[in-house]
Parts: structure tokens; C-alpha cells; sequence
């Protein structure tokens, strides 16, 4: 019989290995968050992490996802909200770099221009 100790670290390794699948397949973290990753890397972490919900183009709205089309949320504030995340919106802080976060909020900002 596991001991009271190996319970509660076997119960949160699970824990945080159920968290990491937030938000869907592993986008890989490609840098430091130093350099600008590549615009087929934002695209491809986009379409992994934020799709599902959001959509190719921002408008799928599903699971309460916003239409990112319409956002007027700014650069900042976004970037924030992919770090921390709300509400169902999982957060990518140590999922994804800052530099990559920092692409998809960008990223983000090209739907609005695609109306």
C-alpha cells in the first residue's frame, strides 16, 4: 500500500499532467522567448492551441470562445488573457514561450482585418 506521501505526489503529478493537455496537443516551445518564432510556427501553435474553439479564422465560438473578429481587445490585454487565461480559456504560461504567446496575440490581431 502506497504511503500518504507517495499518494499526494502520485495525485498531483497526475493533476498537472491533466492541466498540460488543456487547450489541446502539445504545440512545441521553440525558443527562449527572446526571438520572434517563425509565422508558420505561430500559425501552427494557433491552430493547435486555440482553434478547437476559436476557429481558423477567429469565429468559431465554441465552449463560449469570444469572436475574435470582433475583439477590440488590445495587444497587451491579450497577451495577458493567452498567458493567464479565463474563464474556460486555459493558460499557456509554461506551455508556450512568451515570444509565441506574444505571436499569437499578434496573430490574433490579423482576424479583425479578414472581415
Amino acid at each position: 500500500m502506497m504511503n500518504r506521501g507517495r499518494l499526494i505526489a502520485a495525485v498531483s503529478a497526475a493533476v498537472a499532467l491533466a492541466m498540460a493537455g488543456c487547450g489541446g496537443a502539445d504545440a512545441p516551445s521553440q525558443n527562449s522567448g527572446s526571438t520572434r518564432p517563425s509565422e508558420a510556427s505561430i500559425k501552427r501553435a494557433y491552430t493547435m492551441k486555440c482553434s478547437l474553439c476559436h476557429g481558423s479564422d477567429g469565429k468559431l465560438m465554441a465552449s463560449k470562445a469570444p469572436d475574435l473578429s470582433q475583439s477590440t481587445m488590445d495587444l497587451e490585454s491579450r497577451i495577458a488573457l493567452i498567458t493567464y487565461g479565463k474563464g474556460t480559456m486555459p493558460p499557456q504560461k509554461g506551455i508556450l514561450d512568451a515570444a509565441t504567446i506574444r505571436g499569437i496575440a499578434e496573430y490574433i490581431e490579423t482576424f479583425r482585418e479578414l472581415k
